[in-house]
């Protein structure tokens, strides 16, 4: 039936009756379901307040939200065939922070709970920084230091101790656990000059340095402190959440540490090892107990090998007992933390006569055809007794000689000649020997990218009256002396291979250089160091030219024809250095190859020694040889 049609029927009325009993039917359901809910909730309350309420709070005391220090990836140095030359062992670093104990005898409390966990001593904690024993009290002796306000206390693979303090943190408060790297030297000591070593920050370096932490690894010398602030990053955080037994729950960045940057070197480092171990065995075969090596390319002043013997291993450093491994290098007498590459200055002996003679060349003192005789000494008359001349003494009867010849034989005589000046010759004289010898980068600093570096030193009348204020007058005999490499004169064996270089290219004098570039995280160049000519045209090609001829002479028929063996033909300059002391003589070599084309310039040093034909040109040679067999074309592999 349709209700619209019925009479007196009330539509709205009838859709009430309907409408009234189904809402109350489903409130009546919904009411149900929200008191069943509300029933099972506080029965899941009663449960975990009441029943299990203890255990969850035992829980949730156990679960710990720690806060972990991240030290960044220090960056690794890659030799010129990307070959890494040092690795980063994860390892932690546990330090203590003084402020955020609240009084001295927490501090003890504290520390004496970590020496406990981690077997180390007070003792060596307080050597490791720089504090001396409170309890160790002489006559006079100045107070103790105090504790720094972050304790270093241990590093290393130390997980079992880092649970127990992430598991503990109530026994531990102000302590800090910050993940970090040892650095490993994959060379050791065979590269420990130039790549240098990481350690603590030292008290001078907090005072001087904004943003240093004493738990912080920094370079401490060598490459790793020239390049510090490409290679150190910058540190991350994150909250750590650990249970009762210490075993990580949930972590959270709250700052990810960003990684230090690679650096590419210049140097070779199969080219290094061999060099070094080279030189250090033959040094052991001599009797002698110090030398150093510089190997340089001529066309750009990379540096491909450098070192300094005896060394150290840096590997030793970035320990507790860094600081202990410090003074027993400096305490040792054979010297082996000092650079004797770049910060040793020696006499030259005669490695300086291809310079005076292409000054000699330039300034027209003499035509390098014209011949000078060699008796074996020059003598100069006594103005106060001429029945007393003074006598300069060559090392053997020459005869005649012209330039190419005197360089070969190492022709004293002729080189006193156009030092000084002899008979009818007038002699450069030595403000221009000191103006040429800084031309070719000598008495100044040539600006490596190594800490340390020595100008070297030229004499002259102003300086000897500081130099021997017992003797301050210049004589002629002094420029004689300085004209053949003796007496105050003092290069590096830097210098030496960096002017060597010089006339080997043809009149370019290039600041030597360790890095090559620094590279981004895909192993691509981000900033390159490029070559840097400090001058350029020193000389004309034709004096430049004169004088590598004598140099080749030198190695054909002179004092390196030992170097007469190797598969390409070389050229060099021997020299002996006198020290003072009768029969210790520094030899030396300086040289290049090929002749024709020069790609390596190698210059050796033997501290007190005989001299450099016997000395130091061996070691050249047998470097040479494996550089133009074995080193010169490596076999290049990807970048790990």
């Amino acid at each position: 039936m349709d209700a619209m049609n019925v009479p007196g029927f009330r539509v709205e009325l009838a859709e009430g009756r309907i409408e009234r009993p189904i809402a109350r039917q489903t409130f009546l359901v919904f009411g149900g379901l929200v008191v069943a809910g509300l029933l099972l909730i506080a029965g899941r309350l009663v449960e975990l307040q009441i029943l299990r309420g203890a255990a969850l709070a035992r829980q949730a005391d156990a679960n710990k939200t720690y806060r972990l220090l991240i030290a960044p990836p220090r960056g690794i140095f890659y030799d010129r065939n990307h070959q890494p030359l040092v690795e980063n062992t994860p390892t932690f670093v546990i330090t203590l922070d003084r402020q955020r104990l609240a009084s001295d005898d927490e501090v003890r409390q504290v520390l004496e709970r970590l020496l406990a966990l981690t077997g180390k001593t007070e003792a060596e904690v307080r050597e490791a920084n720089g504090v001396r024993d409170e309890n160790r009290s002489t006559g006079g002796s100045p107070p103790t230091a105090p504790w720094p306000e972050e304790v270093f206390v241990a590093s290393g693979e130390l997980r079992l101790e880092v649970l127990e303090i992430q598991s503990r943190p109530d026994d531990f408060p102000g302590v800090t656990v910050t993940e970090a790297g040892r650095r490993d030297y994959l060379l050791g000591a065979l590269a420990s000059h130039a790549l240098g070593y990481v350690g603590r920050p030292s008290r001078d370096d907090l005072a001087s340095r904004a943003g240093i932490r004493p738990s912080d690894t920094i370079g401490k010398s060598g490459l790793e402190l020239s390049y510090e602030e490409t290679l150190r990053g910058r540190p991350g955080e994150k909250l750590l959440e650990v249970n009762a037994t210490g075993e990580a729950q949930r972590e959270r960045f709250i700052v990810k540490a960003e990684p230090g940057r690679d650096v590419l070197l210049e140097l070779d480092g199969r080219l290094q090892r061999f060099a070094v171990e080279t030189l250090a065995r033959h040094l052991a075969a001599l009797g002698k107990r110090a030398g150093a090596l510089v190997m340089v390319d001529p066309r750009d002043g990379a540096v491909r090998a450098l070192a300094s013997y005896p060394a150290f291993d840096p590997n030793r450093f970035g320990r507790a007992t860094a600081e202990r491994e410090l003074e027993r290098l400096l305490a040792d007498a054979g010297k082996p933390f000092f650079d004797r590459a770049i910060a040793g200055g020696y006499p030259s002996g005669s490695t300086i006569k291809p310079i005076l003679a292409v000054a000699a060349l330039e300034e027209g003192i003499i035509d390098p055809e014209r011949r000078i005789f060699d008796p074996g000494y020059i003598s100069v008359p006594n103005p106060f007794d001429p029945s007393k001349p003074t006598i300069y003494k060559d090392w053997k009867e020459l005869g005649w000689v012209d330039m190419r010849r005197a360089l070969a034989l190492s022709a004293n005589v002729y080189f006193y000649t156009i030092g000084g000046g002899y008979r009818d010759i007038q002699g450069l004289g030595i403000e221009r020997m000191k103006t040429w010898l800084g031309r070719f980068g000598w008495g100044r600093l040539l600006g490596v990218d190594l800490p340390g570096e020595y100008g070297g030193l030229i004499p002259d009348p102003e300086n000897k009256k500081t130099i021997r204020p017992k003797d301050p007058i210049w004589r002629i005999g002094d420029t004689y002396i300085t004209a053949i490499g003796q007496g105050d004169l003092q290069a590096t064996p830097l210098q030496l291979a960096v002017s060597a270089a010089a006339i080997a290219n043809g009149g370019t004098l290039w600041r030597p250089r360790v890095a090559r570039a620094v590279l981004d995280e895909a192993g691509a160049t981000l900033t390159e160091m490029p070559p840097e000519a400090l001058a350029t045209n020193l000389a004309k090609p034709e004096s430049l030219r004169v004088v590598r001829e004598g140099m080749r002479l030198a190695v054909t028929a002179g004092s390196a024809v030992a170097l007469g063996e190797l598969p390409v033909a070389a050229a060099g300059k021997t020299g002996t250095a006198q020290t003072g002391v009768y029969g210790r003589n520094h030899g030396w070599f300086t040289g290049f190859a090929p002749y024709e084309d020069p790609e390596i310039v190698i210059t050796v040093l033997v501290e007190d020694g005989t001299g450099g034909t016997t000395d130091a040109v061996p070691i050249a040679k047998e470097i040479l040889y494996y550089y133009f067999t074995q080193a010169r074309h490596p076999q290049l592999t990807a970048r790990p």
